[in-house]
């Protein structure tokens, strides 16, 4: 597929998300502006977006999946789940609190983190490839944000936002992939200790190790693969919540400790 539009085009938007990211201050919605974008364009811009934050500061360490649930996929009209990029500077440790004023709308998921032990690139991954290719897996936290302001983004917007990524938090004691039932572990979160959802591993695409096969054969169409070491999000197991100053999260996940979140 080839974009719609010109690479200043596309460069100049990469240029008011990065802005908008640094300032916590929103764009108006990409899709308005340039209706002719296609996803092509989506993927470019957050290519160039990711450029943008890591140069001379950062790099990319993994890779997070989005819209891996049917119910998000129809709220932004999306065909296929999506990705975006983890960048190192993105990762936060349990016990520091996050600035919610860095943020514009910051909103909390539970996931499960896949820890990649050797390479992985499509085309023709499988499931049992993926069994092989993973060293690690442990619950964790996903603050997605938007650098648009809009109650109605579609699948393009948040693509070139880099799928709404904004921080995430790892538990801290891994497993073997083999010693969970990743399709039926399941996740409680509570948010100042009211329980605020469930859900287990078969909301996110039926099973959270499809969502990395997918992901391994999807980013072989641009001849790129995951890397030993990659971490990647599995996409949310339960719907996110919106977070405010002083706001703190608990992620209790079978078989792992509990971790919790805060922001300041």
């Amino acid at each position: 597929m080839i974009g719609n539009l010109r690479y200043e085009e596309q460069m100049e938007i990469a240029e008011m998300l990065y802005e908008a990211e640094r300032t916590a201050k929103p764009i108006g919605k990409i899709t308005d502006r340039y209706p002719e974008m296609n996803v092509h364009d989506a993927y470019k811009i957050q290519e160039m977006g990711v450029k943008l934050r890591i140069t001379g500061r950062g790099s990319i360490i993994g890779r997070k999946l989005g819209a891996t649930n049917e119910h998000l996929m129809q709220t932004l009209q999306a065909e296929s789940p999506d990705f975006g990029c983890l960048l190192n500077t993105s990762m936060v440790t349990e016990g520091v609190a996050i600035p919610r004023k860095k943020l514009y709308h910051p909103r909390v998921e539970g996931e499960l983190a896949f820890i990649l032990g050797e390479d992985l690139k499509g085309p023709g991954v499988t499931i049992a490839d993926v069994y092989n290719a993973t060293s690690w897996v442990l619950p964790c936290f996903e603050i997605c944000d938007t650098r648009i302001d809009s109650d109605d983004l579609t699948a393009l917007d948040s693509i070139a936002d880099n799928a709404g990524t904004a921080r995430f938090m790892l538990g801290s004691m891994p497993k073997h992939l083999g010693e969970i039932n990743p399709r039926l572990i399941g996740m409680v979160m509570e948010k100042n200790g009211v329980v605020v959802g469930s859900a287990a591993g078969v909301e996110a695409m039926g099973n959270p190790v499809i969502g990395v096969t997918w992901l391994a054969n999807e980013l072989s169409r641009v001849n790129v693969g995951l890397k030993r070491g990659d971490i990647i999000l599995s996409g949310a197991f339960l719907w996110a919540n919106d977070a405010e100053p002083g706001d703190v999260f608990t992620l209790y996940t079978d078989g792992f400790p509990g971790i919790t979140l805060r922001f300041s």
